[in-house]
């Protein structure tokens, strides 16, 4: 239970991080560009982005301890490559139904894949089995 919890704090840290980059920095121009899509500031919800992010920290480290073989990170990033690209199918959904630019689309795909494989990898990392 120590280690879950290690995996699942480590993963949210990461979770929160790279996401608090990605959408909070490099992505804030294309956002401000389509501002007539989102919901104004006062409107939004910091607590359901964490609430969010907490969900996805818990459901893939625990994903991960019921299927790992330690076979280190190379199983880790395998494991964070299917995660990224299942959520990242979610993503190409989006632009069918929200008025965005392909590129947003796109980028929220990688974003989805990058975010699992650094998950992914901090999972390994944290069950990589005593030599």
């Amino acid at each position: 239970m120590k280690r879950f919890m290690l995996a699942f704090v480590a993963t949210f840290i990461f979770v929160f991080l790279f996401e608090g980059l990605w959408h909070g920095v490099l992505m804030v121009p294309l956002y401000e560009a389509t501002a007539e899509v989102w919901r104004p500031p006062a409107e939004s919800s910091m607590a359901f982005l964490v609430l969010g992010q907490l969900l996805y920290s818990l459901l893939i480290a625990y994903i991960f301890t019921r299927n790992y073989r330690a076979n280190g990170i190379v199983e880790g990033l395998r494991f964070g490559l299917l995660m990224g690209l299942l959520v990242a199918s979610i993503q190409v959904g989006t632009y069918s139904y929200l008025p965005i630019p392909l590129s947003i689309a796109l980028l929220w795909v990688l974003a989805e894949v990058l975010k699992g494989l650094g998950a992914g990898a901090i999972l390994a990392v944290i069950y990589k089995e005593s030599t």
